[in-house]
């Protein structure tokens, strides 16, 4: 006879808490950084929406490919920057509700651009007939650029939850209203 046991691990009750700044970029205050990390990734989709826009109107001359690469990042973008504006207003509004929604779906978001920037360097067929990626200096720029974007993603998703949970903390009622 086979007997389950239900399983107690120190991990499921023990809660590891998302980092936490107490400053942004070492010396704003937490909610003036947040405000200025946030504008700053609303100009990064921007740019990014004016790249794949910019792209979009040479439909006969590209691959499919390279299209709807184009139009996944105009798509992404797009939402991510609702996101941020999402987080913009529960910060001026003091709805922590909102910076939590905005950190889920900016997430995904921000994991879906970066799948984007890897299927562009590894499979388009416009990337590859320009021969950019045959010299290692550029090749190294890539990948430093792909790091710097991940660490800066990661830094703001940190500053957001940080203002999230200092939001949380200092309302007056359990219940997000």
């Amino acid at each position: 006879m086979i007997m389950v046991l239900p399983m107690k691990f120190a991990f499921f009750r023990e809660k590891m808490p998302l980092p936490m700044v107490k400053r942004c970029c070492g010396f704003l205050p937490l909610e003036v950084g947040f405000y200025a990390v946030c504008l700053l990734s609303i100009l990064g989709c921007v740019a990014n929406i004016t790249a794949g826009a910019w792209n979009l109107p040479r439909h006969r001359e590209r691959e499919p490919e390279d299209n709807l690469i184009s139009m996944s990042m105009v798509m992404f973008s797009a939402l991510s920057t609702i996101g941020n504006l999402v987080a913009g207003a529960g910060a001026y509004l003091r709805r922590p509700g909102y910076l939590q929604l905005a950190i889920v779906f900016n997430s995904v978001f921000i994991l879906c651009i970066f799948l984007i920037a890897v299927v562009t360097c590894l499979f388009s067929p416009e990337l590859k007939k320009s021969h950019f990626l045959d010299s290692a200096g550029n090749i190294a720029l890539v990948v430093i650029m792909f790091f710097a974007g991940a660490a800066y993603s990661v830094y703001y998703l940190a500053v957001v939850n940080s203002l999230y949970r200092t939001m949380k903390d200092d309302g007056d009622s359990a219940i997000p209203i």
